[in-house]
């Protein structure tokens, strides 16, 4: 494998994203909401049925976040398959207008743009924290993974939870919110950046249970993350970024907790 590929090379000086969707703009809609809901209950389900096996029983908050997040990845899959056999129908096409071509981007191309990713977001959490006065200690969990009152998530699943995070919410999300309906609606008056746009803003609306300062990360984020679709046209970049960071954020947030 070339260390810099030929999408690499090419997105240097080019936008890549090709991917159309010949269904109907409103079926891209309808297949999104039912994508939606059918991921809310899945994860509702995978709650409720592992719950019961954690410490605590299904009447421990805890034990149902752990079992949310136990069931992640698995529920991610039947999501981004759902998303893909829904693309296939009325004249779809789904590897077109999931952007499913993988990118050629060579080893150091990956490490690049993985590496500019996690240094843009981090200089992104810098810039709001200084903007809004952020005070980061009410989002640091305490000694046992406990949530602060912020209402962030509950961070006691431990170190093996890393991997369905950074793998399971990267997969479902960015199927739904950068696939097939991303691409039927670049093809609308909205165009590719509008398109960014309203993602973007979808996504961040779909986490409103999180303090204002995540809402606003996550909507830069998707912003980030459209740009890469854009740029190398392919949803396997996002999904891989979306993944490192969610990774990273994981690790680090579990070592906060250990040592507090």
């Amino acid at each position: 494998m070339a260390l810099f590929g030929e999408d690499f090379r090419k997105a240097r000086h080019n936008w890549l994203y090709q991917a159309r969707n010949s269904q109907p703009l409103w079926f891209a809609l309808l297949a999104f909401a039912l994508l939606f809901v059918i991921n809310m209950i899945l994860q509702a389900v995978a709650a409720v049925s592992i719950a019961p096996f954690m410490d605590g029983g299904i009447t421990d908050p805890h034990a149902l976040v752990k079992g949310t997040i136990i069931g992640m990845l698995p529920v991610a899959v039947v999501t981004a398959l759902a998303c893909y056999g829904l693309a296939s129908v009325m004249a779809g096409h789904a590897r077109t207008s999931t952007a499913l071509r993988w990118p050629h981007l060579g080893l150091l191309g990956w490490l690049a743009v993985s590496l500019g990713f996690l240094i843009v977001m981090y200089a992104v959490i810098m810039a709001i924290v200084a903007g809004f006065n952020v005070d980061l200690a009410q989002y640091t969990p305490g000694a046992n993974g406990e949530s602060p009152d912020t209402g962030t998530a509950v961070y006691d699943f431990g170190h093996a939870g890393c991997e369905w995070v950074s793998l399971g919410a990267p997969l479902a999300e960015e199927f739904m919110f950068r696939g097939p309906l991303f691409a039927s609606l670049a093809q609308t008056p909205l165009g590719r950046w509008g398109t960014v746009l309203l993602t973007s803003a979808g996504w961040a609306g779909m986490h409103l249970t999180e303090p204002y300062f995540s809402i606003a990360f996550i909507f830069v984020m998707g912003l980030v993350l459209g740009a890469l679709l854009l740029r190398f046209g392919s949803l396997w970049v996002t999904i891989a970024c979306h993944g490192v960071w969610n990774l990273l954020f994981s690790v680090i947030t579990l070592g906060i907790a250990g040592q507090s």
